[in-house]
């Protein structure tokens, strides 16, 4: 009798490990699942600002000699990236990328195409090839803002790419 009652008890002893390994798993699972849908609550950086400022250009074509303009609509965008005042710990900015650019309604007249600043000293912005954004802009986190070099300040700063709409029309 004294047998089968060590042996009962090493079984319930079993099922009661198994028991609280399994809830603990499920407790570490939900809380991944609530990280995973609600994120993290309190970031270090966040945006505090954010700035549309929408322009229209005439560009000269290249080689024309005739009076021959394009013309296109701007969208500059600014992103303020700050510091969280509730956030107490010390961290860094390492790097910021944009990314899953989704246009939703394609433009009746002319075509959507983003840019990231210019290396130019005196323009903010050019439309050549090398400076289009095709899946993703990433600034990297330095001592200061260089947003030519793609650069950000690591405590905070503003970034900008321009979102524009060329071919609209030949004047």
């Amino acid at each position: 009798m004294g047998d089968i009652n060590g042996k009962l008890k090493k079984i319930i002893y079993f099922f009661i490990a198994i028991f609280i390994v399994a809830l603990i798993a499920i407790i570490i699972c939900l809380l991944m699942l609530k990280y995973e849908v609600e994120g993290e609550g309190n970031m270090p950086f966040e945006i505090s600002q954010m700035v549309v400022v929408s322009t229209a250009e005439g560009v000269e074509k290249e080689g024309d000699k005739t009076w021959n303009l394009d013309l296109i609509q701007n969208n500059d965008i600014y992103i303020h990236i700050s510091k969280n005042k509730n956030y107490t710990k010390q961290e860094i900015i390492k790097n910021i990328k944009l990314n899953n650019f989704v246009i939703t309604k394609e433009p009746q007249k002319g075509e959507i195409i983003l840019y990231r600043p210019s290396n130019s000293a005196d323009k903010v912005f050019e439309y050549k090839d090398e400076y289009i954004i095709n899946d993703n802009l990433t600034f990297q986190g330095t001592e200061n803002t260089n947003l030519k070099q793609l650069e950000v300040a690591n405590q905070g700063a503003v970034i900008t790419f321009r979102c524009s709409n060329k071919n609209l029309r030949r004047i």
